[in-house]
């Protein structure tokens, strides 16, 4: 169902809501919208899903853990909210890049969600 999308089509930097000048669902109507309407001021259009899938754990929260390869201590902990980082997190992703090891997972609370990320690393570092 992901692949259903729509266009909205703004001024400017998008800030807020108020910010939005339509929402069209096919390109089509955003480049007759602009051809009518573009002429003093560009007008800019960001696609996002309609309707999208996403996972929902009720009783866990989605969470990322940056570590460095030499300390226990996380750097960062970081309360996941878009959808794509929460399918990251669904999967258990563990990587790295320059040194730093970031886990994407799901916890009951930030200090589980620490104790199982530091797994993940040991075993990335192992």
């Amino acid at each position: 169902m992901r692949d259903r999308k729509v266009y909205i089509v703004f001024y400017g930097d998008y800030e807020h809501v108020h910010d939005i000048e339509a929402v069209f669902d096919s390109k089509e109507k955003v480049e007759a919208f602009k051809k009518r309407f573009a002429k003093n001021e560009q007008l800019k259009v960001i696609e996002v899903a309609l309707n999208p899938d996403f996972i929902c754990d009720k009783e866990r929260i989605p969470y990322l853990i940056h570590f460095d390869q030499q300390s226990i201590k996380p750097l960062d902990v970081i309360t996941l909210f878009s959808i794509d980082d929460t399918e990251l997190a669904a999967q258990e992703l563990v990587k790295e890049e320059e040194g730093i090891i970031s886990v994407y997972l799901f916890a009951t609370n930030k200090k589980a969600a620490i104790n199982a990320a530091l797994i993940k690393r040991d075993g990335l570092i192992c």
